[in-house]
């Protein structure tokens, strides 16, 4: 029988780092491919979402009451540019969580106001309590929010629903 050559110490620790080596790359794989499942659920949307919404609804509802109201037009402006700039800040707020930047919708809904339907099928006129009404939901959905988040993103969402309390109290009586 033949004699077995001796190992040398680099050959001993080449032949492990090579097993640790291989043994890291496997298990990388294994990460990497358990992300990439076909069945990998959605992400949820982000609870901010709903209020922008909500605030885009509620400035375009002011906008078209304060034209049909001119009586009313300049406490309805303030509450249409108010409800315009929650839109904005939480539409910042969910593109900056998600890493994303915003589109050029998103940019546009800030700045532009709505235009007139002249449609025949045309929304019957918008009244103020519908607009209480919309308030009334917006201030709750952003209070209930607040709750359920943490930090500034609750600071935001506490924020917006005070806003509508106080324009309900004070703009709308």
């Amino acid at each position: 029988m033949a004699a077995a050559a001796p190992l040398s110490r680099r050959s001993v620790l080449r032949s492990s780092g090579a097993v640790v080596l291989g043994g890291g790359a496997l298990a990388v794989v294994g990460v990497t491919s358990a992300a990439c499942t076909v069945g990998s659920p959605a992400p949820e949307p982000d609870p901010l979402e709903p209020l922008a919404d909500q605030a885009g609804a509620d400035a375009a509802q002011a906008e078209r009451l304060a034209a049909a109201d001119p009586g009313r037009a300049a406490p309805l402006g303030v509450i249409a540019a108010e409800r315009r700039a929650h839109a904005a800040a939480l539409k910042t707020e969910i593109h900056r969580a998600a890493g994303t930047t915003p589109d050029a919708d998103d940019a546009g809904a800030a700045t532009t106001a709505p235009t007139a339907d002249t449609s025949p099928t045309a929304p019957p006129p918008p009244t103020l309590d519908g607009l209480r009404a919309q308030l009334a939901d917006s201030r709750r959905s952003a209070a209930d929010a607040a709750r359920d988040l943490a930090g500034y993103r609750a600071g935001l969402a506490g924020s917006v629903a005070a806003a509508c309390a106080a324009e309900l109290k004070v703009l709308i009586p």
